[in-house]
């Protein structure tokens, strides 16, 4: 039994902000969730989302016996039972097509570092199917990596020696509270705040400035805020490859061209300029979102050197973020298998791919995943499932891929195993788990599961000691103690050697007569909906539209409308936002149907294209 009292964890969400918590126990069961104290990011405090574990862990949404689907209807079966069919399925979908026929989807349910011994199980077959490419965040790390070729990684609490600070498509009020708690720092200390976005959030009302822009404009406006920089500054004296090429395409952007295409004033587009140049050093922070286009890297990497045309690299307080590099802190030879050859499909276009798969996937196991409601292109999603002879889904509630599968398997969450470590992609501390609750009857550890079904496949126990080797990681010399169970990270200069300027500019593309689908983050879930917002899965989506719009659709507060393009249709509920950028639609990302709409389209890099999705609105019939 878990020892009552106090324990130090991480939490393990796919959330930039990895806060370190403090756990009280009590009869084995999760009683109150804090802060650490002496964690620098977290500093006592952690959000609702973290908070809410203490009622979900034991709430009716959880799930506690293995469920099968029979007839449309889900039953009860055995821990054995459930195990033995899995295992057969996949060994029959070897028997029959090899390896290739087993399809092992991890999603990004948890970010724990232990994860990556679970790929021991296809990797033993021979390989199996795996997806590779991301929905969220790599795209701008291409670009990033294009300017000095790394990535790198920084302190965030570089924003404290800023004197103005540029959120581009950035809404931590919302996505990334630690973030804004060392921005309110930066203010107290004079800093001034600007967001870019396309349409308002809590982030643009708490700002100094904001603008509102097109989706789809931002490269037209980096190019002439460059041009700007250009006629300001001159040609940068740190070294540099490229700069005459990109700076005749800047000098060729207007103030007009910049205007038509973000629609932002002359008076708003002046102030933006001043913004950037008038009270240095200026560091400008890029979200999410603007890089999930086929130009996103493209896009990221101008942004950057609009920064370097500044002067801003480099100097404290300066400079342009988006997220940190991979540290590869586990051995390069944890959970390998030599000889192992998977197939590879690309995770933003996964239905399709699996669809088209020769060989055929016959047996499907996804874990900490739920691709139905977080891949684009949901309905083709569905139609795999709906022909896999075989589907398991580990999760701890029922997930909306876990309805459409044929087996639903009762994993534990981080908070009930412990020895696991995280890393965030957002700071610079490392962090070890400790369990703080006993996990609920019926319900076992997903690499207990896996481990269990490779022995019912006749393979060797490779888990055991793989996970063993996890604490090798507390020996990386790039580590320094920062507290029980915590290390500081320490800094990988991006900006280093010579700056390459982007040597492509596209230009953005429009489908006339067609509305740009925006899906957001918000602030109540990440990557799917929480089951205790159960009421999100029952009503239509909301979507907002700009008010003009909804006018001149006959459109009006509430009502029921229809968003449709080749890939599906979707009613929705209509909200009302006078903010939001004309010819744009804004749904909240996750919730069930939404990616039904969504582009499969993938970037040069293979990452996704989610914001490049375009619908109709009409009004709903009946």
């Amino acid at each position: 039994m878990l020892a009552d009292g106090t324990h130090l964890t991480v939490c393990a969400y796919d959330c930039p902000d990895s806060c370190g918590m403090v756990a009280t126990s009590r009869n084995g069961q999760l009683i109150e969730l804090e802060g650490r104290k002496d964690n620098p990011y977290t500093r006592g405090f952690i959000c609702h989302k973290g908070r809410r574990w203490v009622r979900n862990l034991r709430g009716p949404d959880r799930l506690t016996s293995p469920l099968l689907q029979k007839n449309g209807t889900f039953v009860p079966i055995g821990w054995d039972e459930a195990l033995d069919l899995t295992a057969a399925a996949i060994q029959s979908a070897v028997n029959r097509h090899g390896h290739q026929s087993f399809l092992f989807y991890e999603g990004s349910g948890n970010l724990l570092m232990g994860n990556k011994v679970q790929k021991l199980l296809p990797l033993m077959l021979g390989g199996g199917t795996m997806a590779t490419g991301s929905l969220c965040g790599s795209e701008g790390k291409v670009g990033l990596a294009r300017s000095y070729g790394t990535v790198g990684r920084d302190q965030p609490l570089a924003a404290l020696q800023s004197k103005s600070i540029l959120l581009w498509g950035r809404n931590p009020v919302e996505n990334s509270v630690h973030f804004l708690a060392i921005l309110h720092d930066a203010r107290r200390a004079g800093a001034r705040l600007g967001t870019i976005d396309v349409r308002a959030t809590p982030t643009t009302d708490i700002s100094d400035s904001s603008w509102i822009v097109r989706p789809g404009s931002d490269m037209k406006l980096v190019l002439y805020l460059c041009h700007e920089a250009i006629l300001l500054h001159g040609k940068p004296a740190a070294p540099h490859k490229g700069y005459e090429a990109f700076a005749r395409a800047c000098l060729q952007v207007s103030a007009e061209d910049a205007q038509q295409a973000t629609g932002l004033s002359a008076e708003a587009l002046h102030a933006l300029v001043g913004f950037i140049m008038d009270q240095p050093p200026l560091s400008i922070w890029t979200g999410y979102g603007l890089q999930r286009t086929y130009w996103g890297a493209d896009l990221v990497h101008a942004i950057d050197a609009l920064g370097f045309l500044l002067g801003t690299h480099g100097i404290p307080g300066g400079g342009v973020w988006f997220d940190q590099g991979d540290d590869d802190l586990l051995p390069s030879d944890v959970a390998t298998v030599p000889g192992a050859h998977p197939r590879l499909v690309p995770r933003p276009d996964l239905a399709a791919s699996l669809l088209a798969a020769d060989p055929p996937i016959e047996a499907a196991m996804f874990v900490r995943g739920n691709p139905v409601s977080q891949n684009p292109d949901a309905g083709k999603m569905l139609q795999f499932l709906e022909k896999c002879p075989f589907s398991v889904c580990l999760d701890w509630h029922m997930s909306v891929t876990a309805r459409a599968c044929r087996l639903v398997l009762p994993t534990t969450v981080f908070l009930e195993r412990g020895g696991d470590y995280v890393m965030s992609y957002f700071h610079d501390i490392l962090q070890k788990t400790e369990q703080v609750a006993e996990p609920p009857g019926g319900v076992r550890d997903e690499l207990d599961i896996i481990r269990d079904v490779a022995t019912r496949l006749g393979l060797p126990d490779r888990f055991t000691p793989e996970m063993a080797r996890l604490t090798e990681v507390e020996q990386d010399q790039r580590l320094t103690p920062a507290g029980p169970g915590m290390w500081r990270l320490s800094d990988v200069p991006r900006i280093q050697g010579t700056f390459h300027f982007p040597a492509t500019i596209p230009e953005a593309v429009f489908r006339s007569g067609m509305l740009r689908l925006i899906t957001v983050h918000v602030r109540d879930y990440i990557n799917g909906i929480d089951p205790g917002q159960a009421h999100v899965r029952v009503l239509p989506p909301v979507a907002s539209i700009p008010a003009p719009l909804a006018h001149e659709r006959g459109l009006t507060e509430g009502q029921l409308a229809i968003l449709r393009n080749d890939l599906g249709t979707l009613k929705v509920r209509v909200h009302l936002d006078k903010s939001i950028a004309a010819g744009t639609i804004v749904l909240a990302q996750g919730v069930e149907g939404v990616n039904l709409l969504v582009s499969p389209d993938l970037t040069p890099a293979g990452n996704s294209c989610i914001n490049d999705s375009w619908v109709l609105l009409e009004p709903a019939c009946g």
